[in-house]
């Protein structure tokens, strides 16, 4: 893993999300421990959570389903479910947006779609918004006030380079990682890293299969605006002005970084992955007006996702990496959930 050593990458969470980090963790560690007899193996490991959807073969989503309806598998093997939670259970998002320089002549509609997306959630649904750019910024706590989310939205400020590693980073690490509940990283990009150093598409990729998060990706293509370094025109509320002069996105990659069409196709598999790992899904927006029905496939699907949770009968210590699977016991349904995650490391022993 990554090591942040750099008081600049601290700098992104504010005072206010630390603390509420720190209270929710406060609070978990304050809950009653487990009792110790028949339970000393679930003591020492962590319960696997799994997020999971469920839809028909047509590919509608159900949403009525118990725990006794699902089974689990992990390398091949049969596990007992004790955890599980309902679609109705609230979830905690980190709305991650890209607003590097491709995407600043329509940054304004991009924000309408994003807060139309945070009105689409649950009541409960906790949503903390975050940008990226050269830097990765915190712009509004976790909160269930919409008007909250949709200020922090609005706080949105177009940059030139792109650390989208870092981004993802930061996003799972330091900002969902503490969450005990069920939990998404929202991410909006084109995919394409061309500043990160803090953090590398490989780390990432590692941590989308550790992490309880699931990973959702909008991608945005913005490949001819970088290419020819400019935009559509100029903007009111996200669309062009007809017959206005061209704008000049600026700052912008010097040429041959992060903008070749292997640069683009590289950066939409990365989405994939991490979505992929994590139990997610990417949806396309490929022109602006598939913005709005991408945000809506994102919000029914956190709309539709079990938690699925169980302690592993595999006690090895030894780090690999372990695949799961989960069935569903009635027939004709089908299950997507992430691809595995990383058993415990040996212990270090002691001098």
């Amino acid at each position: 893993m990554v090591m942040m050593s750099d008081s600049r990458w601290m700098a992104a969470i504010s005072g206010a999300v630390l603390a509420g980090l720190i209270t929710v963790a406060a609070a978990y560690q304050a809950q009653p421990q487990r009792p110790a007899d028949n339970q000393a193996i679930r003591v020492e490991v962590e319960m696997v959570s799994l997020p999971v959807v469920v839809t028909t073969p047509e590919g509608e989503r159900v949403m009525d389903l118990r725990k006794e309806d699902f089974l689990v598998y992990e390398d091949g093997v049969l596990q007992e479910i004790v955890g599980f939670s309902p679609t109705e259970e609230p979830v905690t998002i980190a709305l991650m947006m890209d607003a590097s320089g491709s995407t600043e002549t329509q940054l304004p509609r991009i924000q309408n779609e994003a807060i139309r997306f945070v009105n689409l959630l649950h009541p409960d649904d906790s949503v903390a918004i975050l940008s990226f750019a050269e830097d990765v910024n915190l712009l509004e706590d976790f909160s269930i006030d919409r008007d909250r989310n949709a200020y922090g939205i609005k706080e949105t400020r177009p940059g030139g380079w792109t650390v989208l590693y870092e981004a993802v980073w930061l996003g799972l690490e330091e900002v969902l990682k503490p969450v005990q509940e069920r939990k998404a990283l929202v991410l909006f990009t084109d995919g394409v890293d061309t500043a990160s150093r803090k953090a590398s598409r490989k780390e990432t990729i590692e941590l989308a299969k550790e992490t309880a998060a699931t990973t959702y990706a909008i991608y945005f293509n913005t490949e001819m605006d970088r290419r020819r370094g400019i935009g559509a025109g100029p903007t009111a509320g996200g669309y062009p002005i007809p017959g206005g002069p061209p704008i000049v996105v600026s700052p912008m990659p010097p040429a041959g970084r992060g903008t070749s069409m292997e640069e683009y196709a590289a950066g939409r598999a990365y989405l994939h992955e991490l979505a992929e790992y994590s139990g997610g899904k990417v949806f396309d927006a490929l022109a602006m007006q598939d913005l709005g029905p991408a945000f809506e496939g994102i919000a029914r699907e956190l709309a539709s996702q079990y938690s699925v949770g169980y302690y592993s009968n595999n006690t090895k210590r030894d780090g690999k990496y372990r695949k799961v699977q989960v069935k569903l016991k009635k027939p004709g349904l089908v299950a997507r959930t992430k691809k595995g995650y990383y058993g415990p490391k040996p212990e270090k022993k002691s001098r």
